[in-house]
């Protein structure tokens, strides 16, 4: 099973910001690197000034400031203090920058006692500085110290009325004290105030959220993304809300979209949120509108439809869909993949395959990606020597890839008959600190026949947070579909499994009727004699509609 590389970028903005979205989704590594060297070279330039004048407490302070940047916040807090050292006593405006730093570095490292005593000093020497006074406020209210944290806000606001954040602020205070109302008033008056300005409906919706007001926040944080230039913000919390309720989140942009129907923001929001969870059906009604009505002619809306078409095995539409997709932008690697999979699963031809692969391949793009894609249909094809030169190419990219050590280890213990390479593969799977969902780890544990720790890894999966549209649950079905060939308890924890999937709403046929490629896949639980009868039962899942 593949997991969906455009999700987080596609969530991060909105089809009215196309142009510079498209842009931002050629972030690589790369680019990383790029960022890393530069820190390193910055860090580098500190290092050597203090090491030639350690008494330079300017430089130390902006190494300081740098190493809170990186994240490394003991040894800013280290540095910070040593200034403190350092500074002469005058230099009372160098002291509360420096004492200031101090206090957020405690308070993103939870010292709170410190934090306040930080402040305090600030206090001494800037009484009237209001920057301390919102520190003040927030970190009383994070030790529960609700008058403190009352009294500092009110400060704000009588030497600041419009600030929106004490109003926000103070609602947090009255809801603390269960005091709803008056924190709906709170809240209400800074969306007054500033009905143009994104973060106040922001606010309100968390204040209404933590009321558990679900479908009016998610309003508000659609009307965060309606007034703001910059909708990632908005977009990123309804997603993360969508995650746990769903349903008044896609009500809610529903409703948007009824008031608004030539937005086509609300469509392809509500598209990448339906896809996230795996509801490809209401995605492509969402993605079908949005053609339907002209709103955009964009390569990526073209992409999401044959995605989610061959998930539901829609392959003719499919095909025309990622055609169209690639003729608008033909430099996009998983287009072509996609393709492949459009011509090898929905026409059977390899051949037509390969070639989407190999043009994938002449394209700087994820090539550990396309290297599996080569391998999976190599499998496919029982080109056994040629699939295993391309995991082991795949894993020169990516050494510690539980995608191409599993495929390879499969290859090895059923195709080549090499237990031992098998076993070497499968335990360097197990061996990685890695037990997440993305590990795998519990098919190797599988054939490793150390399936107590298996069935334990599934069960630790799902235990940990169910991924939205019951992720966790297919691949712990699938995993003990695998483990219970011959014993009817894993069976039977395989049908529960999948019966809890798809009550979460999983709705990829093509996972759930025909993916046998290693690893993972359903191939053994569809022997079962009820498995058609659980997949009729949830058919709405493949449905679409809105």
């Amino acid at each position: 099973m593949k997991f969906l590389k455009h999700f987080a970028l596609a969530l991060m903005c909105c089809m009215a910001t196309m142009a510079a979205w498209a842009q931002q989704q050629q972030l690589s590594d790369d680019d990383q690197r790029v960022r890393d060297r530069i820190t390193e070279a910055v860090m580098g330039v500190y290092n050597r000034a203090l090491e030639a004048n350690p008494d330079d407490y300017d430089t130390r302070f902006a190494r300081a400031n740098q190493l809170y940047y990186n994240g490394e916040y003991q040894a800013a807090i280290d540095d910070a203090k040593i200034v403190l050292e350092q500074l002469p006593k005058k230099d009372k405006e160098s002291r509360v920058d420096t004492y200031l730093l101090l206090a957020r570095l405690y308070d993103i490292t939870q010292q709170y006692e410190d934090e306040v005593e930080a402040l305090r000093q600030v206090s001494e020497l800037s009484p009237n500085n209001l920057a301390c006074v919102d520190m003040l406020g927030k970190v009383a209210l994070k030790m529960n110290d609700v008058d403190a944290a009352e009294r500092n806000f009110k400060i704000i606001l009588r030497e600041s009325p419009m600030n929106y954040d004490a109003h926000y602020q103070l609602a947090l205070v009255e809801l603390a004290r269960n005091n709803y109302g008056k924190a709906v008033e709170y809240v209400d008056k800074a969306v007054e105030l500033f009905t143009a300005e994104p973060q106040v409906y922001i606010n309100r919706a968390d204040v209404l959220t933590r009321m558990q007001q679900y479908e009016p926040a998610a309003q508000d944080l659609i009307s965060a993304m309606s007034v703001g230039s910059n909708e990632s913000k908005a977009i990123n919390a309804l997603v993360a809300m969508s995650d746990v309720h769903y349903e008044s989140v896609m009500k809610a942009l529903s409703e948007s979209i009824d008031k608004a129907p030539q937005v086509g923001t609300f469509y392809y929001v509500k598209a990448s949120i339906a896809m996230r969870h795996y509801h490809y059906g209401q995605a492509l009604h969402a993605l079908n509108a949005i053609v339907a009505n002209n709103l955009y002619d964009h390569h990526i809306i073209y992409y999401y439809q044959a995605l989610c078409q061959s998930e539901l095995l829609m392959w003719d539409d499919a095909k025309k869909s990622i055609d169209r997709a690639i003729a608008l932008e033909p430099e996009d690697t998983e287009y072509y993949l996609l393709q492949a999979r459009i011509a090898q699963y929905g026409a059977n031809d390899m051949t037509a395959a390969m070639k989407s692969i190999q043009k994938a391949n002449s394209i700087t793009g994820d090539q550990h990606a396309v290297l599996l894609a080569k391998a999976r249909l190599l499998i496919a094809q029982r080109n056994d020597e040629q699939a295993l030169e391309a995991l082991r190419q795949a894993l020169v990219l990516n050494a510690t890839s539980p995608e191409a050590l599993l495929m390879r280890g499969w290859l090895y213990k059923y195709r080549l008959k090499n237990e031992k390479a098998a076993k070497a593969d499968f335990k360097a799977v197990v061996d990685q600190e890695d037990k997440s969902i993305y590990s795998l780890r519990g098919f190797a544990l599988h054939e490793l026949q150390r399936d107590d720790e298996a069935r334990q890894w599934a069960r630790d999966i799902i235990q940990e947070g169910i991924l939205p549209g019951g992720r966790s649950y297919i691949e712990a079905a699938a995993l003990m579909s695998d483990i219970g060939d011959e014993d009817a308890g894993d069976k039977q924890q395989a049908r529960d499994y999948l019966r809890s999937a798809l009550a979460n709403g999983f709705g990829s046929r093509f996972e759930l009727e025909v993916n046998e490629e290693p690893y993972v896949n359903l191939k053994l639980a569809r022997r079962y004699e009820d498995f058609e009868i659980i997949l009729k039962q949830n058919e709405a899942n493949f449905a679409v509609k809105r």
